[in-house]
């Protein structure tokens, strides 16, 4: 092997992308996303229904990830007599108003809430609240980090 020359390599500065960052929904997607199914349950709500979704979670014993279905978390709440809703990212609640206040009146009943979370996903898809939802996906980040 001697008097062989070495092999050279021209090196670049790219990275080969995977198929997770390929896949990744932009958070907008994701909260227009989670109002459909806060619609859907809200509407199953009122008739009595249960409402799940598919999730993958890790189940003990299994290796990797399952399909199971979940009841979602809803947005809303009833306190004395009325409605409020919050917009949420991760597990934290969206500022839409700028001012700390995450909770918004929604009406007396659930088609109220339907009505109002319908007004706000075309809000959301339009890219009205894009600057509130960086900040809680930054929000979201950190804590993650952490």
């Amino acid at each position: 092997m001697e008097g062989k020359m070495p092999i050279r390599l021209k090196f670049a500065e790219v990275t080969r992308s995977t198929s997770t960052t390929a896949r990744q929904r932009s958070p907008r997607d994701v909260i227009v996303g989670a109002l459909s199914e806060q619609i859907a349950l809200a509407q199953a709500t009122m008739r009595g229904e249960t409402f799940t979704v598919e999730r993958r979670v890790y189940k003990k014993g299994e290796k990797g990830k399952v399909m199971r279905a979940v009841t979602p978390r809803p947005w809303w709440f009833e306190t004395d007599g009325k409605f409020f809703g919050e917009l949420r990212f991760g597990n934290g609640p969206v500022d839409l108003s700028g001012k700390g206040l995450t909770s918004f009146e929604c009406g007396a009943s659930l088609s109220d809430v339907i009505a109002i979370f319908e007004k706000l996903r075309d809000a959301v898809g339009a890219g009205e609240f894009d600057a509130q939802i960086a900040q809680a996906r930054e929000k979201a980040t950190r804590k993650a980090a952490a």
